[in-house]
């Protein structure tokens, strides 16, 4: 399968991800955040583009259903219920509940990538399991770093090169992309102290330096939830929650699974 990357989400167009298998990686702290939530028992997550469009959606649907979630300048939106951190997405709180997601990156690189043929949220914390599904569903893959305001952020560009690691077994194919290998090798660069080299990126330290040191040291584990959000009517839910009906007619069998 051919694999193109963007170091940013923003310059990425529809006909780019049509008909392709997609991650946005949002590693601090969008797609951690929702790895979180729908493994702590959250229904839904529905990424949106602004306070706006996160008001209307709050308006239909009962108080108590739902969760308004997200940041501003790394903060929690004032009279939201939640920020972005993923330690905040306890089962208490979202267990049964949608949750309404508005942050200043992650959320707008998932927009961006609506016409894929599938589209996941991937993160250091469910690595794994993002490589696996790639696999299985055998299309040409496109990975989204969401990156920070429009630039490269390292911890997104160094998770993107755990994955590629992982899809190639560890060698690069012949030819590549400019940007794949630019991500798969700075991978290689730093993976043996892939922490230290974590923790120096940028966003890291605006985050530890704001009093969310647990945030980042949560976000850098590396396969504690092998579990896939999936994006399918404008939410992403766990595709292992899917009705095998609906997993049918999104993507093809997994290995092991009764119709392979």
């Amino acid at each position: 399968m051919d694999v193109e990357v963007f170091l940013t989400h923003s310059n990425v167009t529809e006909d780019d991800v049509r008909d392709h298998t997609v991650v946005v990686i949002d590693v601090l702290r969008a797609c951690s955040t929702i790895v979180t939530a729908l493994d702590h028992g959250a229904r839904a997550v529905m990424p949106v583009l602004d306070m706006a469009q996160a008001g209307k959606i709050a308006a239909n649907l009962d108080p108590d259903v739902y969760r308004l979630g997200g940041e501003r300048d790394a903060e929690k939106i004032e009279g939201y219920h939640l920020g972005n951190s993923p330690l905040e997405y306890t089962p208490d709180v979202v267990e049964g509940r949608d949750v309404i997601l508005n942050t200043t990156n992650g959320t707008k690189a998932l927009a961006r990538a609506k016409s894929a043929r599938h589209l996941v949220a991937g993160c250091f914390l469910n690595a794994g399991r993002v490589v696996d599904f790639i696999r299985s569903a055998g299309d040409d893959v496109v990975v989204i770093c969401a990156g920070r305001q429009n630039r490269l952020s390292l911890e997104d560009t160094l998770c993107a090169g755990l994955l590629l690691d992982r899809l190639w077994d560890g060698s690069e194919p012949g030819l590549v992309t400019d940007a794949a290998h630019t991500a798969f090798t700075l991978y290689h660069t730093d993976s043996q102290t892939l922490p230290v080299a974590l923790r120096r990126a940028n966003h890291a330290q605006r985050l530890m330096e704001r009093g969310y040191e647990d945030d980042v040291d949560y976000c850098y584990q590396v396969d504690t939830l092998p579990v896939l959000p999936y994006y399918t009517d404008n939410r992403l839910v766990l595709y292992e929650d899917l009705t095998p009906v609906n997993k049918e007619s999104e993507t093809p069998s997994e290995p092991g699974s009764p119709a392979a």
